[in-house]
C-alpha cells in the first residue's frame, strides 16, 4: 500500500492482524467445545467473512434482514438475525428462509402470532433475555411471560424454540478482568437456571450468549453452547481500554490528513469528523473525552510505539477532527501530512466509512455499499 495516493479519509484494515484474532477468538471456542457463532455486523464484508471460513466457522450471526440476505448471497446458510424481528419485513424474513437455516428473535407474543400466521418455512426462534444490558429482552425472573410465549410458540409446528439468547452489553463498562468474569458467571447463571427450568419441556433448546469484553476475557465460558462475538475481529480503543485486548491487535485505523495547525494551543485540525469516525468516545485517566488516537506509520503498518502519550483527537464536528497535541508531540506533523488513527469504536467507524483499504492483496467488499446500490437501484 502507498500512503502517498490517500487524499480523503480512508479506513485502513491491516488482514495480518484480523486474520489473527479470527484464529485466536476461534481457537479458544474450540478448545472449551464452544460453538463460535461470530457477529458479521462489526466487518460486514463477504471477503472478510471468508477468513472465518478458513476457520471453520460455518454459522454467523447479523444485525438485521437485509444482511442477512447478503451473506446468503456469499453461501451462508445458518444464520441468527440478533434483532428483535421486524415484522414489517415479514416478505423478505419468507424468501430468506426458504434458502437458509435461519434464526429470529422475539420478545413478545405477538410477534409469534405475526410469524406464525404468515410463514410456512421452519424457523428457529429464540427469546432474548435481559442478562443486565436493560436495552431489550425479557426479564429471567419473569416466567409467567415467558409462558405466555412458548405456549403461542407451540401453535405453530413450522416455528421452532431454539432457546434463549443474551447480550452482556454491560461488561462494556467494566475495566477489570475480574468484573467481565463476574458479569459474564452472573448472565450465563441466568440463562442455564432458564435452560433448567424450560429443558423438560423442550429438550433441545440451547443458551446463547454474545460480547466481545466477556468472550475475549473470560477464562472459562462454562456451560454455554454458543458465543456471539462480533468486534473482536477488529477490536478498537473501547475493548483496550476495558482489556480485552492490545493495542497491536486493533486490526483496522482512519487514515486523515492534516489541514491546519494551531501552535498557540497545541492543536491540529484533521480531514476526519463524526462522518467518519462516529461520535463514541471513551474517557482517559485524567477525565478528558478521546475520539481516537494517533500511531505512526512504519514500513507496511501503523505502530503504536506512542502509546497513551500519543496525539488524540478530543472533539468531532461532522468534518472537522480536533487533535490535542503536547510540546513534544506537535510537531510530528504539518498541513499536507497524513495522520493515522485507532477508531474508539470500529463498529461505528467501519459502518461509517462502509469501504477498506487493505493494507495488503485486493480491498474487502463492505455490506452498506451494496445496501446503498439496492436503494439506488429501486
Amino acid at each position: 500500500m502507498n500512503p502517498e495516493l490517500i487524499q480523503v479519509p480512508t479506513l485502513l484494515l491491516d488482514p495480518q492482524r484480523c486474520r489473527q484474532n479470527i484464529y485466536t477468538m476461534a481457537e479458544k471456542a474450540r478448545s472449551q467445545n464452544v460453538l463460535l457463532r461470530p457477529h458479521f455486523k462489526t466487518h460486514q464484508s463477504h471477503h472478510i467473512g471468508r477468513w472465518f471460513r478458513d476457520e471453520g466457522i460455518n454459522r454467523i450471526t447479523v444485525s438485521s434482514v437485509g444482511m442477512a440476505r447478503y451473506f446468503a448471497d456469499d453461501g451462508w446458510d445458518d444464520i441468527t438475525i440478533a434483532f428483535p424481528v421486524n415484522v414489517r419485513e415479514i416478505n423478505e424474513i419468507k424468501t430468506l428462509a426458504a434458502k437458509v437455516r435461519l434464526s429470529l428473535l422475539v420478545v413478545d407474543a405477538p410477534a409469534i402470532e405475526e410469524l406464525g400466521r404468515r410463514l410456512t418455512e421452519d424457523i428457529q426462534i429464540w427469546i432474548k433475555v435481559d442478562v443486565g444490558t436493560h436495552r431489550t429482552g425479557l426479564n429471567p425472573d419473569h416466567t409467567d411471560q415467558l409462558d405466555v410465549i412458548l405456549e403461542r410458540l407451540q401453535h405453530y409446528p413450522q416455528l421452532h424454540f431454539a432457546g434463549f439468547l443474551a447480550h452482556a452489553g454491560h461488561t462494556y463498562q467494566s475495566r477489570t478482568v475480574q468484573d467481565v468474569q463476574d458479569i459474564y458467571n452472573q448472565s450465563l447463571k441466568e440463562l442455564i437456571k432458564l435452560k433448567q427450568k424450560y429443558q423438560p419441556e423442550f429438550p433441545g433448546i440451547q443458551i446463547s450468549l454474545g460480547d466481545t469484553p466477556g468472550a475475549s476475557m473470560a477464562d472459562q465460558y462454562g456451560e454455554v453452547d454458543e458465543l456471539r462475538p462480533g468486534n473482536f475481529v477488529f477490536y478498537d480503543l473501547m475493548q483496550e481500554q476495558i482489556g480485552a485486548c492490545d493495542a497491536d491487535a486493533i486490526a483496522v485505523a482512519m487514515a486523515c490528513p492534516v489541514v491546519a495547525i494551531h501552535p498557540e494551543r497545541w492543536q491540529w485540525v484533521i480531514y476526519g469528523g463524526a462522518v467518519h469516525f462516529s461520535k463514541d468516545a471513551i474517557v482517559l485517566a485524567d477525565g478528558q473525552k478521546c475520539y481516537g488516537r494517533m500511531v505512526t506509520w512504519q514500513e507496511q503498518s501503523w505502530h503504536t510505539g506512542l502509546g497513551n502519550a500519543a496525539p488524540f483527537l478530543i472533539s468531532l464536528s461532522q468534518e472537522h477532527g480536533i487533535v490535542q497535541c503536547t510540546s513534544e508531540t506537535f510537531s510530528l506533523h504539518q498541513p499536507g501530512d497524513l495522520s493515522y488513527w485507532l477508531p474508539v469504536h470500529s463498529c461505528l467507524t467501519a459502518d461509517a466509512m462502509g469501504a477498506y483499504h487493505s493494507l495488503d492483496g485486493p480491498h474487502p467488499d463492505h455490506y452498506r455499499r451494496h445496501a446503498l446500490n439496492q436503494v439506488v437501484n429501486v
